[in-house]
């Protein structure tokens, strides 16, 4: 027993150094870490923004357009100029790895004025597809009242046609994007 415990102690002891070093950097960089300068840039070009060069220069001109409204797996951020526009960071998973995708909703319309998939390893040349702007242009007016529905037909204004061959990685778009507005109605009930 007396064998087990020092280990115990060291993992321990090295768990909760983890820990405040990561606190620290945390508050050392502050919120604005957990939103990717490719999720900026992609979230300006939704909404027609210039996008700019300078890292600096690209996060005031989000800054200045976008108030934080909520945290975590799913980050919204409300439009300062145009309140009915909210812009989102949403990741889940997908067939292989982690989907990162950021869209923008437009609150009074009920639909997307764009999706863009940022962060994915899904299989190459299948679901890793669904980075193309072939795939993410579906999204662009896309009816989302009731949420998004992917469909080989597309009949009605909510649905999309799933990247060929890869209709778990397309799946996985539909469901982030619907967990992510239906979180998005639990935040703009509180604001």
């Amino acid at each position: 027993m007396q064998k087990l415990m020092a280990p115990l102690k060291f993992m321990l002891l090295l768990a909760f150094c983890c820990s405040a070093l990561l606190m620290a950097t945390r508050a050392a960089i502050g919120e604005r870490a957990e939103l990717s300068l490719r999720s900026v840039d992609a979230l300006l070009q939704i909404v027609g923004s210039e996008t700019l060069p300078v890292e600096k220069l690209l996060l005031e001109n989000f800054n200045a357009m976008f108030t934080r409204r909520s945290a975590g797996r799913i980050k919204f951020w409300q439009g300062t100029a145009r309140p009915e526009l909210w812009a989102c960071e949403a990741s889940g998973s997908g067939m292989w790895a982690e989907i990162t995708l950021v869209f923008v909703y437009d609150a009074t319309q009920k639909q997307l004025l764009g999706m863009r998939v940022i962060d994915q390893n899904e299989t190459a040349g299948l679901g890793g597809l669904i980075v193309d702007e072939a795939f993410s242009d579906q999204f662009i007016g896309l009816s989302a009242e009731k949420g998004v529905m992917m469909s080989p037909a597309r009949v009605m204004n909510n649905q999309f046609d799933a990247v060929s061959g890869a209709t778990t990685s397309s799946r996985a778009v539909e469901k982030l994007i619907n967990r992510a507005l239906d979180n998005l109605r639990q935040v703009r009930g509180r604001t």
